[in-house]
């Protein structure tokens, strides 16, 4: 690549390596692309993704690792958006921009036909997260649900993989590809999430998304105005960030999340 390129490793580091990252760091080499500064990715995963966003791959294992990065946010406590640290590092000046997401024609005109079924627009909602601090009460989200069947809503829960707690939902589906699951949001009233990638893939296709946050600040998704984040004001912990005062517990379920309602995020979702 040219001397001014970047290749970033996203392979064995431990920080911004999961799928909500890649779609964060496609905004970073986007606003690079424009500003005429290369940024590939060496990442052996999740190719359909990469695909997605049409990041350049490079083949041979090596580049930037983002560790030092992370570990500058999170002493800083996650303070400033989260791509002002890894541009820091990397040296770039770019401003993060909105990558475009090239969405197969055949996934949209699947997505077509079930909103057509559904009889227009549906509230997604995403309720797994890969780590269950983020994660809002099983509970609530399947209440969630038939409140807004009730309200007269479509409504869609979306799974990475089939989830007992959430078969007694009105419509629940699993399994998808990454360009049905855009397909879908591009035709979505909203989408609702937790602070995990179906968040980051919404925001970045520009639909109206709902981040729930617990121990996350919004800042994670400052790059992003698509992304509303909502938090709970009843408990002073709200964003700590994953220091003190986390402590053992909070690994088991966020007490902040605990405490964002179903009726918080229904007057979000219906406002």
């Amino acid at each position: 690549m040219a001397a001014n390129s970047i290749t970033i490793d996203l392979e064995g580091g431990k920080g911004y390596a999961g799928l909500g990252d890649v779609v964060m760091l496609a905004w970073l080499a986007e606003g690079c692309r424009r500003a005429g500064q290369a940024v590939a990715f060496h990442r052996t995963r999740n190719p359909d993704l990469l695909d997605l966003f049409e990041l350049t791959v490079d083949p041979v294992p090596g580049g930037v690792k983002l560790d030092e990065a992370y570990q500058a946010e999170l002493a800083d406590r996650c303070r400033r958006p989260r791509l002002d640290y890894i541009r820091d590092f990397l040296g770039v000046v770019a401003e993060p921009v909105q990558p475009p997401v090239r969405i197969p024609e055949e996934h949209r005109a699947w997505a077509a036909e079930r909103v057509r079924e559904f009889g227009g627009p549906p509230v997604l909602l995403f309720p797994q997260t890969a780590w269950l601090p983020r994660e809002w009460p099983a509970s609530y989200w399947v209440d969630v649900a038939w409140r807004l069947k009730e309200a007269g809503l479509p409504v869609m829960v979306l799974l990475t993989h089939k989830d007992e707690r959430f078969i007694n939902t009105p419509s629940y589906w699993w399994g998808l590809p990454f360009g049905r699951v855009a397909a879908l949001m591009e035709r979505a009233a909203v989408v609702v999430g937790n602070d995990s990638f179906p968040a980051h893939l919404a925001g970045a296709i520009g639909v109206r998304t709902i981040a729930l946050m617990g121990p996350t600040r919004p800042t994670v998704f400052a790059h992003s105005p698509a992304v509303e984040c909502l938090a709970s004001a009843r408990i002073d912990c709200t964003g700590c960030h994953f220091a003190a005062p986390f402590r053992a517990a909070c690994d088991q379920g966020c007490l902040s999340l605990f405490r964002l309602f179903p009726e918080d995020v229904l007057r979000k979702v219906l406002g």
